[in-house]
């Protein structure tokens, strides 16, 4: 446990009377310098990903196809055409993701919006319960 001199210590008080602990705030300030890790699993990063690797492998069968596989997909070289536009989204994906990176207020007010949903979606159960328990008597 620690004692009092320790928690002085570790701990300081702003002004509005908030307490805040010294590793907290080391913590929350090298988070806010660098997002990195919060934007390495950004959804729009893997997408991106996939659709570039895909769009390179396709545009490689596309540029290496025989003419019977041309020939076959009636003349028109389906692989490079699919791979380039492929590797344009996959590109255009992760230059989102990188020109507009998550922050944290997004992600805060994101999980709000989806709280208050399922706040007014439990309470409008419970109303429905509540009125099929009462009606039916």
């Amino acid at each position: 446990m620690a004692t009092a001199r320790t928690k002085e210590a570790a701990e300081k008080h702003d002004d509005d009377g908030y307490v805040h602990d010294a590793l907290i705030d080391a913590a929350e300030q090298a988070e806010a310098e660098s997002g990195g890790v919060r934007n390495l699993f950004d959804l729009r990063m893997i997408i991106g990903g996939l659709f570039t690797f895909y769009g390179i492998y396709l545009t490689i069968r596309g540029v290496i196809d025989s003419s019977a596989a041309i020939t076959q997909a009636a003349g028109v070289r389906i692989n490079l055409w699919t791979g380039l536009a492929a590797l344009a989204m996959g590109l255009a994906f992760i230059a989102w993701a990188l020109l507009r990176p998550l922050t944290i207020d997004e992600i805060v007010e994101g999980q709000a919006a989806s709280v208050e949903e399922e706040q007014a979606h439990d309470s409008l159960r419970e109303e429905r319960e509540h009125a099929a328990r009462h009606g039916g008597h």
